[in-house]
Protein backbone atom coordinates (compact mmCIF):
# COMPACT_ATOMS: atom_id res chain seq x y z
CA UNK A 1 0.00 0.00 0.00
CA UNK A 2 1.87 3.16 -1.27
CA UNK A 3 2.56 6.12 1.30
CA UNK A 4 1.32 8.46 3.25
CA UNK A 5 -1.03 6.47 5.31
CA UNK A 6 -3.68 8.44 7.51
CA UNK A 7 -2.31 7.82 11.55
CA UNK A 8 -3.34 9.36 14.58
CA UNK A 9 -0.16 11.30 15.40
CA UNK A 10 0.88 12.22 12.85
CA UNK A 11 -0.58 15.93 13.65
CA UNK A 12 1.63 16.02 16.64
CA UNK A 13 5.16 15.32 14.85
CA UNK A 14 3.83 17.61 11.56
CA UNK A 15 3.47 20.13 14.43
CA UNK A 16 6.93 19.38 15.73
CA UNK A 17 8.88 20.01 11.85
CA UNK A 18 6.50 22.72 11.25
CA UNK A 19 7.94 24.98 14.36
CA UNK A 20 11.03 25.92 15.52
CA UNK A 21 11.34 23.29 18.23
CA UNK A 22 14.35 23.98 20.78
CA UNK A 23 16.91 21.62 21.23
CA UNK A 24 15.43 19.52 24.02
CA UNK A 25 17.46 16.64 23.97
CA UNK A 26 18.96 15.41 27.27
CA UNK A 27 22.24 14.77 25.04
CA UNK A 28 24.56 17.60 25.00
CA UNK A 29 26.46 15.22 22.15
CA UNK A 30 22.97 15.49 20.17
CA UNK A 31 22.42 18.96 20.66
CA UNK A 32 25.44 19.92 19.24
CA UNK A 33 25.57 17.08 16.11
CA UNK A 34 21.91 19.06 15.04
CA UNK A 35 23.10 22.44 15.78
CA UNK A 36 26.07 21.68 13.39
CA UNK A 37 24.08 20.11 11.01
CA UNK A 38 22.27 22.85 10.22
CA UNK A 39 24.82 25.21 10.40
CA UNK A 40 26.55 23.42 7.41
CA UNK A 41 23.72 22.81 5.70
CA UNK A 42 22.99 26.06 5.46
CA UNK A 43 26.56 26.42 3.40
CA UNK A 44 25.93 23.19 0.79
CA UNK A 45 22.89 22.86 -1.38
CA UNK A 46 24.06 19.16 -1.96
CA UNK A 47 25.76 16.38 0.41
CA UNK A 48 26.59 17.10 4.24
CA UNK A 49 28.01 14.28 5.78
CA UNK A 50 30.30 14.24 9.11
CA UNK A 51 31.21 12.59 12.18
CA UNK A 52 29.69 14.43 15.29
CA UNK A 53 31.69 12.47 17.68
CA UNK A 54 34.87 13.11 15.59
CA UNK A 55 34.07 16.81 15.96
CA UNK A 56 33.17 17.23 19.39
CA UNK A 57 36.05 14.99 20.99
CA UNK A 58 38.73 16.69 19.00
CA UNK A 59 37.47 20.22 20.01
CA UNK A 60 36.57 18.76 23.71
CA UNK A 61 40.55 18.15 24.02
CA UNK A 62 41.25 21.75 22.73
CA UNK A 63 38.76 23.35 24.98
CA UNK A 64 40.67 21.13 27.93
CA UNK A 65 44.19 23.84 27.10
CA UNK A 66 41.32 26.78 27.02
CA UNK A 67 40.67 29.39 29.92
CA UNK A 68 38.31 32.19 30.57
CA UNK A 69 35.39 33.31 28.02
CA UNK A 70 37.37 31.48 25.57
CA UNK A 71 36.65 28.19 27.87
CA UNK A 72 32.73 29.41 28.24
CA UNK A 73 31.94 30.07 24.83
CA UNK A 74 33.74 26.83 23.76
CA UNK A 75 31.81 25.10 26.72
CA UNK A 76 28.72 26.42 25.49
CA UNK A 77 28.65 25.32 21.53
CA UNK A 78 30.02 22.04 22.80
CA UNK A 79 26.76 21.77 24.97
CA UNK A 80 28.50 21.08 28.33
CA UNK A 81 28.78 24.81 29.49
CA UNK A 82 26.67 24.37 33.24
CA UNK A 83 27.85 20.55 33.80
CA UNK A 84 29.59 19.82 36.57
CA UNK A 85 33.42 17.83 35.95
CA UNK A 86 31.52 14.72 36.82
CA UNK A 87 28.75 15.43 34.37
CA UNK A 88 30.78 16.59 31.85
CA UNK A 89 33.23 13.69 31.81
CA UNK A 90 29.81 11.50 31.64
CA UNK A 91 29.52 13.33 27.95
CA UNK A 92 33.48 12.51 27.16
CA UNK A 93 32.41 9.03 28.49
CA UNK A 94 29.54 7.98 26.70
CA UNK A 95 31.07 9.29 23.46
CA UNK A 96 34.26 6.97 24.11
CA UNK A 97 31.97 3.93 24.96
CA UNK A 98 30.45 4.78 21.53
CA UNK A 99 33.57 3.10 19.68
CA UNK A 100 34.00 0.18 22.21
CA UNK A 101 35.32 -2.85 21.07
CA UNK A 102 31.93 -5.52 20.14
CA UNK A 103 31.64 -8.49 18.30
CA UNK A 104 30.47 -8.56 14.17
CA UNK A 105 31.23 -4.70 13.78
CA UNK A 106 34.34 -2.75 13.81
CA UNK A 107 33.88 0.85 14.93
CA UNK A 108 37.28 2.60 16.51
CA UNK A 109 38.23 6.33 17.84
CA UNK A 110 41.22 7.91 18.15
CA UNK A 111 42.81 11.18 19.37
CA UNK A 112 46.13 12.93 19.05
CA UNK A 113 47.77 15.77 19.66
CA UNK A 114 51.18 17.05 17.94
CA UNK A 115 52.78 19.73 19.48
CA UNK A 116 55.86 22.31 18.83
CA UNK A 117 58.79 22.57 20.87
CA UNK A 118 57.91 26.05 20.64
CA UNK A 119 55.26 25.69 22.67
CA UNK A 120 54.55 23.18 25.14
CA UNK A 121 51.22 21.56 26.60
CA UNK A 122 51.57 22.16 30.66
CA UNK A 123 52.41 18.82 31.71
CA UNK A 124 49.30 18.57 34.00
CA UNK A 125 46.97 18.79 31.23
CA UNK A 126 49.25 16.43 28.68
CA UNK A 127 48.35 13.78 31.62
CA UNK A 128 44.84 15.06 31.51
CA UNK A 129 44.47 14.41 28.05
CA UNK A 130 46.32 10.90 28.00
CA UNK A 131 44.12 9.78 31.03
CA UNK A 132 40.48 10.76 29.82
CA UNK A 133 40.41 10.95 25.70
CA UNK A 134 43.34 8.71 25.78
CA UNK A 135 44.93 11.07 23.12
CA UNK A 136 48.78 10.27 21.89
CA UNK A 137 50.92 13.00 22.47
CA UNK A 138 53.81 13.90 19.83
CA UNK A 139 56.23 16.25 19.69
CA UNK A 140 57.13 17.55 16.56
CA UNK A 141 58.94 20.06 14.60
CA UNK A 142 55.62 21.74 12.75
CA UNK A 143 57.04 23.97 10.29
CA UNK A 144 59.48 20.74 8.99
CA UNK A 145 58.49 19.36 5.74
CA UNK A 146 57.70 15.76 7.17
CA UNK A 147 54.95 17.29 9.90
CA UNK A 148 52.57 17.23 7.06
CA UNK A 149 53.65 13.90 5.88
CA UNK A 150 53.72 12.08 9.37
CA UNK A 151 50.36 13.71 10.36
CA UNK A 152 48.80 12.58 7.32
CA UNK A 153 50.49 8.85 7.63
CA UNK A 154 48.47 8.72 11.59
CA UNK A 155 45.06 9.35 10.22
CA UNK A 156 45.17 7.28 7.18
CA UNK A 157 46.45 4.27 9.45
CA UNK A 158 43.69 5.33 11.85
CA UNK A 159 40.90 5.08 9.05
CA UNK A 160 42.21 1.99 7.25
CA UNK A 161 43.28 3.86 3.86
CA UNK A 162 40.21 5.31 3.57
CA UNK A 163 41.42 8.84 4.58
CA UNK A 164 44.51 9.29 3.42
CA UNK A 165 45.43 13.12 4.43
CA UNK A 166 43.53 15.46 6.24
CA UNK A 167 45.60 18.72 5.62
CA UNK A 168 48.14 19.53 2.63
CA UNK A 169 50.30 21.99 4.83
CA UNK A 170 50.36 23.81 8.21
CA UNK A 171 50.35 27.46 9.14
CA UNK A 172 54.04 28.61 9.87
CA UNK A 173 52.95 29.84 13.06
CA UNK A 174 51.26 26.58 14.19
CA UNK A 175 52.12 25.25 17.32
CA UNK A 176 49.65 22.56 18.11
CA UNK A 177 47.50 20.35 15.69
CA UNK A 178 44.74 18.04 17.89
CA UNK A 179 43.22 15.59 15.55
CA UNK A 180 40.48 12.78 16.13
CA UNK A 181 39.56 9.80 13.48
CA UNK A 182 36.58 7.26 13.74
CA UNK A 183 36.22 4.39 11.58
CA UNK A 184 33.22 2.19 11.10
CA UNK A 185 32.85 -0.62 9.19
CA UNK A 186 29.59 -2.21 9.85
CA UNK A 187 27.18 -5.51 8.31
CA UNK A 188 23.06 -4.94 7.98
CA UNK A 189 22.15 -7.76 10.54
CA UNK A 190 19.11 -7.99 7.34
CA UNK A 191 21.67 -7.61 3.90
CA UNK A 192 20.21 -6.07 1.08
CA UNK A 193 19.97 -9.27 -2.22
CA UNK A 194 22.74 -7.52 -4.65
CA UNK A 195 20.64 -9.95 -7.12
CA UNK A 196 17.78 -7.63 -7.25
CA UNK A 197 19.61 -4.47 -7.26
CA UNK A 198 18.37 -2.58 -10.18
CA UNK A 199 19.17 1.08 -11.66
CA UNK A 200 16.21 3.62 -10.79
CA UNK A 201 16.07 7.56 -11.20
CA UNK A 202 17.52 9.35 -8.37
CA UNK A 203 16.38 13.46 -8.23
CA UNK A 204 19.26 15.14 -7.26
CA UNK A 205 19.43 18.30 -5.40
CA UNK A 206 20.13 20.30 -8.40
CA UNK A 207 17.15 18.85 -10.17
CA UNK A 208 19.16 16.52 -12.18
CA UNK A 209 18.06 13.02 -12.95
CA UNK A 210 20.09 10.62 -12.73
CA UNK A 211 19.84 6.09 -13.10
CA UNK A 212 21.67 4.77 -10.18
CA UNK A 213 21.96 1.17 -8.37
CA UNK A 214 18.72 0.89 -6.23
CA UNK A 215 19.18 -1.94 -3.91
CA UNK A 216 15.77 -3.75 -2.63
CA UNK A 217 14.55 -4.88 0.56
CA UNK A 218 11.56 -5.80 2.19
CA UNK A 219 11.17 -6.52 5.95
CA UNK A 220 9.59 -5.45 9.58
CA UNK A 221 11.51 -2.47 10.27
CA UNK A 222 10.88 0.02 13.07
CA UNK A 223 9.11 2.83 10.61
CA UNK A 224 7.30 5.76 11.12
CA UNK A 225 5.67 8.46 8.25
CA UNK A 226 3.23 11.06 7.82
CA UNK A 227 2.23 13.66 5.20
CA UNK A 228 5.49 15.29 5.92
CA UNK A 229 8.23 12.65 5.88
CA UNK A 230 9.27 8.59 5.57
CA UNK A 231 11.79 7.58 8.38
CA UNK A 232 13.02 3.75 8.52
CA UNK A 233 15.47 2.32 10.97
CA UNK A 234 18.15 -0.21 9.27
CA UNK A 235 19.97 -1.78 11.61
CA UNK A 236 23.41 -3.30 11.87
CA UNK A 237 24.98 -5.83 13.32
CA UNK A 238 26.60 -5.08 16.72
CA UNK A 239 24.25 -2.47 18.15
CA UNK A 240 24.02 0.48 15.80
CA UNK A 241 21.47 1.55 13.53
CA UNK A 242 21.55 3.76 9.99
CA UNK A 243 17.70 6.01 10.49
CA UNK A 244 17.08 7.20 6.95
CA UNK A 245 14.35 10.20 7.09
CA UNK A 246 12.74 10.81 3.24
CA UNK A 247 11.29 14.26 3.25
CA UNK A 248 7.60 14.26 0.72
CA UNK A 249 8.55 15.30 -2.89
CA UNK A 250 6.73 18.69 -2.48
CA UNK A 251 8.62 19.89 0.89
CA UNK A 252 11.14 22.71 1.13
CA UNK A 253 14.74 21.28 1.50
CA UNK A 254 16.31 24.33 3.54
CA UNK A 255 12.77 24.59 5.67
CA UNK A 256 12.94 21.26 6.17
CA UNK A 257 16.48 21.06 7.46
CA UNK A 258 15.95 23.83 9.41
CA UNK A 259 13.80 22.03 10.79
CA UNK A 260 16.14 19.45 12.39
CA UNK A 261 16.77 19.44 15.79
CA UNK A 262 17.35 17.32 18.32
CA UNK A 263 14.33 17.87 20.14
CA UNK A 264 12.91 16.88 16.67
CA UNK A 265 15.09 13.80 16.88
CA UNK A 266 13.96 12.05 19.75
CA UNK A 267 10.19 13.07 19.33
CA UNK A 268 10.00 11.47 16.04
CA UNK A 269 12.36 7.90 17.35
CA UNK A 270 9.27 7.84 20.22
CA UNK A 271 7.38 7.30 16.83
CA UNK A 272 8.70 4.12 15.54
CA UNK A 273 7.54 1.05 15.64
CA UNK A 274 7.49 -1.99 13.59
CA UNK A 275 6.02 -2.26 10.94
CA UNK A 276 6.12 -4.63 7.55
CA UNK A 277 7.25 -3.21 4.23
CA UNK A 278 9.20 -2.66 1.66
CA UNK A 279 13.09 0.18 0.94
CA UNK A 280 14.26 0.90 -1.62
CA UNK A 281 17.68 2.75 -1.32
CA UNK A 282 20.56 3.64 -3.89
CA UNK A 283 23.96 2.50 -2.75
CA UNK A 284 26.10 5.54 -2.04
CA UNK A 285 29.85 6.62 -2.12
CA UNK A 286 30.45 9.83 -0.50
CA UNK A 287 33.48 11.73 0.15
CA UNK A 288 32.54 15.26 2.03
CA UNK A 289 35.30 17.78 3.25
CA UNK A 290 34.70 21.17 4.91
CA UNK A 291 36.53 23.96 6.95
CA UNK A 292 33.92 24.03 10.29
CA UNK A 293 35.71 27.66 11.49
CA UNK A 294 32.10 29.46 9.99
CA UNK A 295 29.95 27.25 11.60
CA UNK A 296 31.60 27.39 15.04
CA UNK A 297 31.71 30.57 15.17
CA UNK A 298 28.38 30.84 14.16
CA UNK A 299 27.89 28.80 17.25
CA UNK A 300 29.63 31.17 19.69
CA UNK A 301 33.22 30.38 19.56
CA UNK A 302 34.36 33.56 17.88
CA UNK A 303 36.81 34.56 20.83
CA UNK A 304 39.02 31.32 19.74
CA UNK A 305 39.75 31.75 16.49
CA UNK A 306 40.83 35.49 17.19
CA UNK A 307 44.08 35.91 18.03
CA UNK A 308 43.85 39.49 20.00
CA UNK A 309 41.07 37.60 22.14
CA UNK A 310 41.68 33.76 22.43
CA UNK A 311 42.88 32.41 25.79
CA UNK A 312 44.49 29.06 25.93
CA UNK A 313 46.44 29.59 28.89
CA UNK A 314 47.31 25.55 28.82
CA UNK A 315 49.88 26.01 25.90
CA UNK A 316 53.49 27.67 26.90
CA UNK A 317 53.46 30.00 24.23
CA UNK A 318 56.58 32.56 25.01
CA UNK A 319 54.40 35.32 25.83
CA UNK A 320 53.17 35.05 22.35
CA UNK A 321 49.47 34.62 21.13
CA UNK A 322 47.80 30.97 20.88
CA UNK A 323 44.75 30.66 19.04
CA UNK A 324 42.79 28.07 16.69
CA UNK A 325 43.50 28.68 12.93
CA UNK A 326 41.77 26.12 11.42
CA UNK A 327 39.35 23.22 12.32
CA UNK A 328 39.26 20.74 9.66
CA UNK A 329 37.26 17.95 9.20
CA UNK A 330 36.88 15.13 6.26
CA UNK A 331 34.10 11.85 6.60
CA UNK A 332 34.00 9.39 3.63
CA UNK A 333 31.52 6.38 3.44
CA UNK A 334 30.61 3.84 1.28
CA UNK A 335 26.82 1.78 1.76
CA UNK A 336 26.02 -1.39 -0.07
CA UNK A 337 24.09 -4.34 -0.74
CA UNK A 338 26.33 -5.64 2.64
CA UNK A 339 26.49 -2.90 5.28
CA UNK A 340 28.43 0.41 4.80
CA UNK A 341 32.07 1.52 5.58
CA UNK A 342 32.63 5.07 6.83
CA UNK A 343 35.73 6.82 8.46
CA UNK A 344 35.87 10.77 9.60
CA UNK A 345 38.93 12.70 10.64
CA UNK A 346 39.28 16.17 12.63
CA UNK A 347 41.58 18.54 13.03
CA UNK A 348 42.14 21.50 15.05
CA UNK A 349 45.36 23.57 14.55
CA UNK A 350 45.98 26.45 16.76
CA UNK A 351 48.96 29.26 16.09
CA UNK A 352 51.01 31.20 17.66
CA UNK A 353 51.28 35.14 17.66
CA UNK A 354 2.50 8.85 28.05
CA UNK A 355 1.68 5.37 26.31
CA UNK A 356 0.63 5.14 22.46
CA UNK A 357 -2.61 3.73 21.27
CA UNK A 358 -2.27 0.65 19.22
CA UNK A 359 -2.26 1.34 15.72
CA UNK A 360 -3.51 -1.19 12.81
CA UNK A 361 -0.43 -2.75 11.08
CA UNK A 362 -0.28 -2.11 7.31
CA UNK A 363 3.09 -2.69 4.59
CA UNK A 364 4.64 0.21 3.63
CA UNK A 365 6.56 1.04 0.28
CA UNK A 366 9.86 3.57 1.07
CA UNK A 367 11.59 4.56 -2.28
CA UNK A 368 14.33 6.33 -1.74
CA UNK A 369 14.27 8.59 -5.05
CA UNK A 370 15.59 11.98 -3.92
CA UNK A 371 17.26 13.83 -1.36
CA UNK A 372 17.82 12.81 2.43
CA UNK A 373 18.47 12.90 5.84
CA UNK A 374 20.45 10.02 6.71
CA UNK A 375 22.07 9.06 10.67
CA UNK A 376 24.19 6.53 11.89
CA UNK A 377 23.66 5.74 15.60
CA UNK A 378 25.36 3.63 18.40
CA UNK A 379 21.95 2.12 20.42
CA UNK A 380 23.88 1.72 23.83
CA UNK A 381 24.61 5.38 24.42
CA UNK A 382 22.37 7.29 21.94
CA UNK A 383 25.68 8.50 20.22
CA UNK A 384 25.56 9.73 16.60
CA UNK A 385 29.02 8.77 14.96
CA UNK A 386 27.51 9.84 11.69
CA UNK A 387 25.25 12.82 10.53
CA UNK A 388 24.34 13.70 6.96
CA UNK A 389 22.18 15.22 4.24
CA UNK A 390 21.98 12.97 0.50
CA UNK A 391 21.84 15.34 -2.03
CA UNK A 392 24.13 13.15 -4.87
CA UNK A 393 24.70 9.92 -3.51
CA UNK A 394 27.42 9.71 -6.43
Amino acid sequence: MPWPFARNLAEKLSAVLASDVPDASSSPSTRFAFKLFRELATADASNVFFSPSSIMLCLAMVQELASGETRQDMAKALEIAGLTPADAQLVIDALKAAFRPRPDVTVRSANSLWGSHHAPVRPELAAKLHDIYDAEWTALDLAAAAAVPRINAWVNDKTHGMIRHILDKLSPLAVLVAINAVYFKGRWTTPFIRAVTQDGPFTTATGQTKQLPMMLQSAKYDYYEDKRLQAVALPYNGGLTMYVVLPAERIDRQQFQRTLTSGWWESWLAELEPTPGTVRLPRFKLDYGAPLEPALKALGMERAFDRNRAEFDGIHGDEQAVWIDRVVHRAVAEVNEEGTVAAAATMVTECLSASRPVRPLRLFQMIVNRPFFVAIRDELTATILFLGWIGDPQ
